[in-house]
C-alpha cells in the first residue's frame, strides 16, 4: 500500500494574506485562518494550509520586528499521512512526517535569513503545536541572483 502525501503551496498576495494551492482547489488564507474555502477541500489540506499561513503571518510580524526586507514568502508544506486516522479528531499526529519548504523573496544574507526563520519557528505557536504531535522539519531556501552570486 503506498502512502499518502498531501501537499499545500502558499505564497503572498499581500502582507497578510496568502495564496494556498492544493491538488484541485485555491483559496486564501489571512494570519493563519481561512478566508475561502471550496468545500470539496480535505481537511488534511486546510490543515496544513493552516500551517503555512502561520508561518507566513508570523514571518511577517518577525520580519518587521528584525528589519527584514521580505518583498514576498513562498511556503511549500508536505505531509505523510499515517494509515490510520479519523477524520473527526484531525491534527498535527494525523501525519507521520511534515516537510516545510520556506522561500523568502529578499535582499537579506543567508545568515540574516537563518536568524529570522529561527526566530519564526520559536514565535510560530502553530508551528510548535505541529512539531510537538510529528516531525516537522523546515528548510530554508535563499534565492540568488546569478549575477551577485561569487
Amino acid at each position: 500500500m503506498s502512502e499518502k502525501v498531501v501537499k499545500v503551496l502558499g505564497f503572498s498576495v499581500r502582507e497578510s494574506q496568502l495564496a494556498i494551492k492544493t491538488a484541485n482547489f485555491s483559496f486564501t488564507v489571512r494570519d493563519g485562518r481561512e478566508l475561502v474555502r471550496a468545500a470539496q477541500v480535505d481537511s488534511e489540506e486546510l490543515l496544513l494550509a493552516k500551517l503555512a499561513g502561520s508561518i507566513h503571518a508570523v514571518g511577517n510580524l518577525v520580519g518587521s520586528t528584525l528589519n527584514v526586507d521580505l518583498k514576498s514568502i513562498q511556503i511549500e508544506v508536505s505531509g505523510v499521512l499515517n494509515e490510520i486516522q479519523q477524520k473527526e479528531e484531525l491534527n498535527a499526529s494525523a501525519f507521520r512526517q511534515i516537510d516545510v519548504i520556506v522561500k523568502p523573496t529578499s535582499t537579506a544574507s543567508i545568515v540574516v535569513l537563518k536568524e529570522w526563520m529561527d526566530a519564526v519557528k520559536s514565535a510560530c505557536p502553530v508551528f510548535a503545536n505541529f512539531k510537538q504531535q510529528t516531525p516537522t522539519i523546515v528548510t530554508l531556501v535563499k534565492e540568488y541572483d546569478h549575477v551577485n552570486v561569487a
